[in-house]
């Protein structure tokens, strides 16, 4: 993201290193694997021109599909894949970079120092890349793609599968929703394909391979385009050849974080492929799966199927984002991310089910005066929602007939979007509950549930805590909730956690975050022991307080 100023080298650092050296069984496979590829060609899809059709992702299936049936390998790709060959999945990373070392530019420079003085950002990113990390080196190597781009999540979302962006893009890949149909990628109240890891993978590489051919071959314009839109990089390119200027990425007059961009996709390259050289430290992640797409066949709640497969629902929860609603779609896809070492669990467990219901129902009788949006309000859903569940292709309804109201697996709480703003029940004379100033999330807890139990709207709840209102909450989190005039503070019972660090998002700076918060620049750099110049990125956690967390 933009910063006023870059931190100085603290080190010299060589631009340009040697490539790693490719073993010899990876030189001849891919050789092999080459010439195989080229016997191949004829039988994939070309790439379409971008369009409400969508992007053809290859023969083997379309862009956005999620069915475990299309994740087939290219002929001979599970060879040069396998995990005997590296020892981890950086190491096989950094075994088939094409474009990482081809340049010498200062950008690279200031981007490695960055990272190298803050070594923390690193271990935690590629700690949070752990579940995702190989089913996307998969999906870039069955595509012939560059490894450098399975890396792109670090700089897109620091993968933060939940992150949102000011421009409301989502997901490690941070798609917009106005560019989600238009990459094939399915979004409704139910499911959004932009936050699905895998779905959102195959999306995003297909539009990167189009504007690589868009922009005759070059990955550093075609990067450049995913960022900032190709017509920028079109208008830039019109620019210099109108002045006799080069046309090359270097070259260009782009927004200022589409030129740190690609300098930072180039930097973690070359820091995964040698850390030992600059010192680094990566998180131990197996050449293997950590997770698999497991196909259910129907709608089937995640509260359910954690419980299936004895998980807690926050692990599932955060394994699959592109789920709305903590079920899956009652039209598909159905196939569920989870850890491979419950696989088996779960399907034993999921056929011992039998026919008990996988999604629960509560039923409402009409009443006289009753309209379809005054009960969805009632039930904090949406109409659409009541209309698909029940056959209803209008508006109308009549007293006396039965509407199906789809609820959460063992919860009192109906299944809504979790941003659905709570109203109060004029037929309900309980008094809500007191909010306290601080609440400990809990097993189950989701932020509509808290919102509905203390009557606050759930756009607040997300604000005071700068949450994404799709957030997945953990248990033990503390949350601020306001308690009369005053906030609450974020710290524990016993006064010793400290306060609820702030996460940085795509586009935040250090003096627009002062200027939400009510404090200074210079407040926030000494309490994190950071400069007021150094660059912030995505991920990065700040202390906004030397003591209690107080928004205005």
């Amino acid at each position: 993201m933009p910063s006023s100023s870059v931190p100085s080298l603290s080190l010299r650092i060589s631009p340009v290193l040697p490539r790693p050296r490719l073993p010899l069984k990876r030189l001849c496979l891919l050789v092999g694997t080459t010439m195989l590829l080229n016997a191949c060609s004829s039988m994939m899809e070309s790439t379409g021109s971008l369009g409400n059709e969508g992007l053809d992702a290859g023969a083997t299936r379309q862009v956005g599909d999620r069915s475990v049936a299309a994740r087939v390998l290219i002929p001979g790709a599970d060879t040069l894949a396998g995990a005997t060959e590296y020892p981890d999945i950086w190491s096989r990373i950094g075994g088939g970079l094409q474009f990482a070392y081809d340049y010498d530019n200062a950008r690279i420079d200031e981007q490695l120092a960055f990272y190298i003085d803050n070594p923390s950002y690193l271990k935690i990113v590629t700690e949070r890349a752990s579940p995702f990390i190989y089913e996307i080196v998969e999906e870039v190597e069955r595509r012939g793609l560059p490894t450098e781009l399975a890396l792109l999540p670090i700089v897109e979302s620091a993968f933060n599968p939940n992150a949102v962006s000011p421009g409301n893009s989502v997901g490690l890949w941070q798609i917009a929703s106005s560019t989600a149909p238009v990459l094939g990628l399915k979004r409704d109240w139910w499911y959004d394909g932009s936050r699905d890891p895998i779905a959102s993978t195959s999306a995003a590489l297909g539009y990167l391979t189009q504007l690589q051919q868009m922009f005759d071959e070059s990955w550093l314009l075609a990067l450049a385009a995913y960022n900032t839109g190709p017509g920028n990089v079109r208008k830039a390119i019109t620019r210099n050849e109108g002045r006799d200027r080069a046309v090359d990425y270097w070259s260009l007059n782009l927004p200022s974080i589409t030129e740190d961009f690609v300098p930072k996709l180039i930097a973690l390259s070359r820091l995964v492929a040698t850390p030992d050289h600059y010192g680094m430290e990566l998180a131990k992640v197996p050449n293997a799966p950590a997770v698999t797409l497991v196909e259910v066949g129907f709608q089937l709640d995640l509260a359910l199927a954690a419980s299936i497969a004895g998980l807690e629902p926050q692990t599932l929860y955060q394994l699959n984002p592109g789920f709305r609603q903590w079920a899956t779609h009652p039209d598909g896809p159905y196939a569920l991310l989870m850890p491979v070492d419950v696989v088996e669990t779960f399907k034993n467990n999921l056929q011992e089910q039998g026919e008990r219901p996988s999604v629960t129902w509560d039923r409402y009788v009409v009443q006289s005066g009753d309209t379809l949006s005054g009960i969805a309000r009632q039930f904090r859903t949406q109409v659409g929602v009541l209309q698909q569940v029940n056959g209803i292709s209008g508006s109308r309804i009549i007293a006396g007939e039965s509407l199906l109201i789809p609820r959460a697996y063992n919860s009192a709480n109906p299944l809504v979007a979790p941003n659905a703003p709570v109203y109060s029940n004029a037929g309900n004379n309980a008094a809500a509950a007191q909010a306290p100033t601080r609440y400990q999330v809990r097993s189950g807890d989701n932020l509509w549930s808290i919102a509905k139990r203390y009557q606050i709207r759930v756009a607040d709840i997300a604000q005071w805590n700068q949450l994404d209102p799709d957030a997945v909450l953990k248990p033990g989190q503390l949350l601020l909730l306001r308690s009369g005039n005053g906030v609450a503070s974020a710290s524990s019972e016993a006064g010793e956690q400290p306060a609820q660090p702030y996460v940085v998002r795509s586009g935040d700076s250090l003096s627009g975050i002062a200027r939400r918060f009510g404090v200074t620049a210079d407040d926030i750099a000494l309490w994190n022991g950071i400069k007021t110049g150094d660059l912030i990125h995505p991920g990065q956690r700040l202390q906004l307080s030397p003591g209690e967390l107080k928004l205005n």
